[in-house]
């Protein structure tokens, strides 16, 4: 009788030890990080594309993951410093803007040069190819899930601009060095302004315009206080989804694959479609608004544009060796891009 309690324990043990060792990982508490966004929890980008890649890339994770969204600039609320946030750890993951951080990210302004690209989309595909081939350099020590690019900034003003020299001794709102010399060899005198300083500025005349995306222009309510716009595709911007290598190679096996499926060309073709949506958007909506001129150049105005600012293009392939070999290889992918929007 002994003997047999003694097989029954033994059995149940045995019971107890396999169900433990079966148990999945996710019983344990999933790996938190901390996603950071500079912008507002409803803002486009962040309501759009961070946050259901968050919740996706979560989900995939079988309980291994949790990613937090900590929007409105909660972990820090500088756009400059972003970067910053995560490679000191203070975020995991973040919503950066390239050109903040001068000199490590050069190969990425060939999208800031007027006239490269169209829309986000295209630029955005185009990009990521770009970084997925090799050619892309400044990424040491982070994880890129995706990069991608704004739509390119147009001419907000309170006075008509049609042609390059209409900027000849005005103030122009500039963002980035490109345009910096785009507007110096029009004539103009560029201005740095931060976004929400723009709009008081063209209201109390300290700038006669400013160049943005119509993206920009709905956030920062430029149009309340610009009446005239000259729709011309004058550069985007770079941005980009990293988190620092290490703390990816830390996580899980299960982990590690659910961002790996909800990053990549996927989610750069999330983040281009998402902000041509809202281009298309603001500059229907202040067209249609009664108060403000929006206009395409001509033919004729459009090639003039190219001639003028085509030396300061040029200027950009030949300051290093590698731009022209970026140039070719990132029309190469808009070419592709195109064909396949």
């Amino acid at each position: 009788m002994h003997s047999k309690n003694i097989r029954r324990r033994v059995a149940l043990a045995c019971v107890a030890l396999s169900a433990l060792l079966a148990a999945p990982a996710w019983s344990a508490d999933p790996v938190k990080l901390k996603f950071t966004s500079f912008e507002p929890p409803m803002a486009n980008i962040t309501a759009n594309v961070l946050t259901p890649f968050a919740r996706a890339a979560s989900a995939g994770s079988g309980g291994t993951l949790q990613i937090d969204m900590f929007a409105g600039g909660t972990l820090g609320r500088n756009p400059t410093q972003q970067l910053k946030l995560v490679t000191d750890g203070i975020a995991d993951i973040g919503w950066v803007v390239l050109p903040y951080t001068p000199g490590r990210f050069d190969d990425t302004e060939v999208v800031g040069l007027p006239f490269v690209t169209a829309n986000a989309t295209e630029a955005s595909v185009a990009l990521q190819r770009l970084y997925a081939s090799g050619a892309l350099v400044g990424f040491d020590g982070l994880k890129l899930l995706a990069i991608g690019a704004t739509p390119p900034v147009a001419i907000h003003a309170n006075a008509p601009v049609r042609l390059p020299g209409d900027l000849k001794g005005k103030r122009v709102r500039v963002s980035g060095e490109h345009l910096t010399h785009v507007v110096e060899a029009l004539g103009g005198a560029p201005v740095q302004l931060g976004g929400g300083q723009i709009a008081e500025a063209l209201s109390r005349g300290v700038v006669d315009m400013t160049l943005n995306n119509w993206g920009f222009v709905g956030d920062f309510k430029v149009d309340e206080v610009s009446r005239q716009h000259l729709d011309i595709p004058l550069g985007a911007v770079a941005v980009a989804i990293v988190m620092r290598q290490d703390r990816y190679d830390a996580l899980p096996p299960q982990a590690r694959s659910a961002i790996d499926k909800a990053s990549g060309e996927a989610l750069a073709l999330k983040l281009g479609q998402a902000f041509d949506r809202q281009e298309k958007e603001v500059r229907e909506r202040v067209a249609k608004s009664g108060r403000n001129t929006v206009v395409e150049p001509t033919e004729a105005q459009l090639a003039e544009w190219k001639r003028q600012i085509e030396p300061v293009n040029q200027s950009w392939r030949q300051a290093r060796p590698r731009n022209q070999r970026i140039w070719d290889a990132f029309s190469e992918q808009l070419k592709r891009a195109r064909a396949t929007q």
